[in-house]
């Protein structure tokens, strides 16, 4: 069972950071040859300091107009999480400049190199790992995303303009599909996408289709890009997340508009495999009720990634577990499979398959508070250890789906050509008698 302890309240709080101390102990290629001593993790908080270097890094003055931020960055609450994850990243940079490593501009953690440390890494990783669990403080969700997510793998400079620019070339029925689909994409939950935001989101859609002509634009694209706002405030940064997790957390084609919404549904015939390995009893159910293995939960839990099914909060923290811990891409499923573990009673509670999919709609009980969220992303954490080998048998279905897709194709050809020939047969016989 994996720890996920709240930090220990404090009524002294470190001091605060603006945005340029945040910078400077960043760095693209530093070599963290520093030796982290057991006792990092376990001192309490850091001593308060005059230096800049030494002040809040959860409360930086962010680089935007605060006019322009969603509200979710521009109405913030006290994070409970906020004076540990202080304690972390200051202890990580106080020890890396020790070290006398150039901490400036690119990684905040430098997690990328935890795997050369030895032990020290472990316990960095361990560390770091408690925290995320624990949730990372929204101003810290967009450096941290993209760094732990290695998003900056992916970036080219000035593309995105580029991308832009080259809207004129993209097809017209990707760019209204678009202009349908922004409008009314969160705008039941924030003011800022009726507004502010509508325009934001529009051209990372737009760069997207851009960079992915072979793709287009299809449904669920929208919701993940809109959720990426509300923490990412610079559209660029928001793009390249956005590509990062088309590219590498969902299967290659995933959101193809020429195969559009098959690998959900694989997807869901993989979930139901999973339930019937570890929920006999819910699986068992669901055969009595005829429910389709492709149909065993609403496809739109993986092809937005919950961001459409959750609220907002816990949506924000599954995503920091699956964009930010290693070997996670495939948290997807775990989380699923927990949901439908601490609803089994409901489930099981259906008499039909209407009261199957009214209960997935509209009662399904969702984490909603802190407490609620965190059991059930350690829920998630230990289904993930009997959940194995996800990627390939993930591979398996869809490559499964997509032979019985052919098969089914050639025989209605097969039976159509059968038909046909039937048909002429008839009618020789009519034609012959017409013409004595």
């Amino acid at each position: 069972m994996l720890a996920c302890r709240r930090p220990p309240r404090r009524t002294d709080r470190p001091k605060s950071v603006d945005v340029r101390s945040v910078a400077s102990v960043q760095s693209n290629n530093s070599t963290e040859g520093s030796h982290w001593t057991s006792n990092i993790f376990k001192a309490g908080l850091p001593k308060r300091h005059d230096s800049l270097n030494n002040r809040m890094p959860v409360e930086m003055t962010t680089r935007h107009d605060k006019d322009q931020l969603p509200p979710t960055l521009s109405n913030q609450f006290e994070d409970p999480q906020e004076i540990e994850w202080n304690a972390f990243l200051l202890k990580l940079i106080e020890t890396r400049q020790q070290n006398g490593e150039d901490v400036r501009g690119g990684e905040m953690i430098g997690a990328s190199h935890f795997g050369r440390e030895g032990s020290e890494g472990r316990k960095k990783l361990e560390h770091l790992t408690r925290l995320v669990i624990g949730g990372i403080p929204m101003k810290l969700r967009h450096p941290l995303w993209m760094e732990l997510s290695n998003t900056q793998a992916i970036m080219k400079p000035d593309a995105y303009g580029d991308y832009l620019n080259s809207r004129a070339d993209n097809d017209g029925t990707e760019l209204d599909a678009i202009l349908k689909d922004v409008p009314r994409t969160l705008t039941t939950k924030y003011d800022f996408y009726s507004g502010k935001g509508f325009k934001r989101l529009k051209e990372v859609l737009v760069a997207f289709v851009a960079r992915y002509p072979h793709l287009g634009y299809t449904q669920g694209l929208n919701t993940i890009a809109g959720y990426l706002l509300l923490t990412i405030p610079s559209e660029e940064d928001a793009f390249w997340v956005l590509c990062n997790i088309v590219e590498n957390y969902f299967p290659a084609d995933y959101f193809s508009r020429v195969d559009a919404m098959k690998s959900p549904l694989a997807d869901n015939t993989l979930l139901r495999a999973f339930v019937k390995e570890l929920l006999p009893q819910v699986n068992d159910h669901l055969d009595r009720l005829n429910i389709p293995s492709e149909y065993t939960v609403p496809i739109r839990w993986f092809f937005t990634a919950f961001s459409n099914t959750l609220p907002e909060s816990a949506a924000m923290r599954l995503w920091d577990v699956w964009l930010c811990l290693p070997n996670q891409k495939t948290f997807l499923f775990a989380f699923a499979l927990a949901l439908i573990c601490q609803n089994t009673d409901g489930i099981l509670a259906c008499e039909d398959d209407g009261a199957y999919f009214s209960f997935l709609d509209g009662k399904l009980k969702l984490p909603e508070q802190p407490e609620e969220i965190t059991e059930s992303l350690k829920l998630a954490f230990r289904i993930g250890r009997k959940v194995e080998h996800v990627a390939a048998r993930r591979a398996e279905v869809r490559d499964s789906m997509r032979l019985e897709n052919r098969l089914r194709r050639r025989r209605t050809q097969s039976l159509e050509v059968l038909v046909d020939r039937e048909e002429g047969s008839n009618d020789a016989p009519t034609d012959e008698v017409n013409a004595a």
